[in-house]
């Protein structure tokens, strides 16, 4: 046996390949494996190119929905930015149409508030004239005060800054009208009243007679009677005499005496009356007349009559009709803003 291995493999009638032959074989083997390893990888490519095809149709498929969604999102936008559009544009104008409503509402308010206030400002004038008149003629305190208040709340009611100079001073002026002493008149005319009474009971100075005992004396019947009747008249006469030795000696009948009190009372009734026109030197001269008359005609020694002299030496010394403060600068402030303002000017 020989030890080359190509002897088992051959047969003795078959030719022996030789070294090309071989390596042919081999590489047609590699040839074909590679062949086979392209038609393998070609097979694979072409399954991934179709696999990739397909992936790129659902992708080209997917981006002609989101297309066709954008385009339908983009439609609903425009339209609803429309419709936001028309609804701006509708706020817009009734915006607009408000603002001219409540324009045209502010000019109807202050056409129908200027009578308003020109009728206002011309009625606290009046108050203010009425006040000014009230204390230069009547000289009543209280009704001034009263009407001068009226007039200031009318103005607050005005809410206008024109105002607020006259309101100052009318202010001032009502607080100074307030703190004005005022002598009390009504107490003055009740203790003239009360004088008056008592000068009804006063006894004038002088020997009263009874005229009522005169005229029994003479009316008396027969002599004798008549005679008694003069004694008695005459003995009570000595008695009074001798009671009012350190007075006047002077016979003062009733009548007389009555016609003393009359007077008297006459004098304080005209002090009354000053008072009540707040005359001071009527009021005055009243009383200093009274004064006179109670001394020189009534019995001083009687305590109706000092008492009431002392009463009139007392009220002598009031006044009545003090100087009135000054409160007419309110008044010429605001004539200077209602003429133009008046009703029917």
């Amino acid at each position: 046996m020989s030890d080359d291995p190509s002897t088992a493999l051959f047969a003795d009638d078959e030719p022996r390949p030789g070294r090309p032959g071989l390596l042919l074989t081999g590489l047609a083997a590699v040839a074909l494996a590679v062949s086979l390893f392209a038609v393998l990888r070609n097979q694979s490519l072409g399954n991934r190119i179709e696999a990739l095809a397909l992936q790129t149709e659902a992708i080209d498929a997917a981006q002609i929905s989101l297309t066709a969604d954008l385009k339908a999102l983009a439609d609903q936008e425009a339209r609803a930015d429309s419709e936001i559009r028309s609804q701006l544009e509708s706020l817009l104008s009734l915006a607009r149409d408000v603002a001219a409503l409540e324009t045209t509402t502010a000019e109807l308010q202050d056409r129908a508030a200027l009578p308003q206030r020109s009728w206002a400002r011309a009625e606290a004038l009046a108050l203010l004239e009425l006040a000014s008149r009230q204390l230069k003629v009547e000289r009543n305190v209280d009704a001034a005060v009263e009407a001068m208040a009226t007039a200031d709340a009318r103005l607050a009611q005005l809410r206008e800054p024109a105002l607020n100079t006259v309101r100052r001073q009318l202010t001032a002026e009502l607080e100074t009208l307030r703190a004005f002493p005022r002598p009390d008149l009504a107490g003055i005319t009740e203790q003239l009243r009360k004088a008056e009474t008592t000068a009804e009971k006063l006894t004038a100075r002088g020997i009263v007679l009874d005229d009522n005992a005169l005229d029994s004396a003479t009316s008396a019947p027969g002599g004798l009677a008549r005679a008694w009747a003069l004694v008695k008249s005459a003995l009570a006469n000595l008695v009074t005499v001798r009671r009012t030795a350190t007075a006047a000696s002077t016979l003062v009948t009733l009548e007389e005496q009555n016609l003393k009190r009359q007077r008297l009372q006459l004098l304080l009734l005209e002090a009354r009356i000053a008072v009540a026109r707040a005359d001071q030197p009527a009021f005055a001269a009243a009383l200093a007349a009274a004064r006179s008359w109670l001394g020189s005609s009534f019995e001083t020694a009687d305590p109706d009559v000092a008492g009431l002299a002392a009463e009139l030496e007392a009220m002598q010394a009031i006044d009545v009709a003090p100087t009135l403060p000054d409160v007419s600068s309110s008044l010429r402030l605001l004539e200077q803003l209602v003429p133009l303002t008046r009703p029917g000017s």
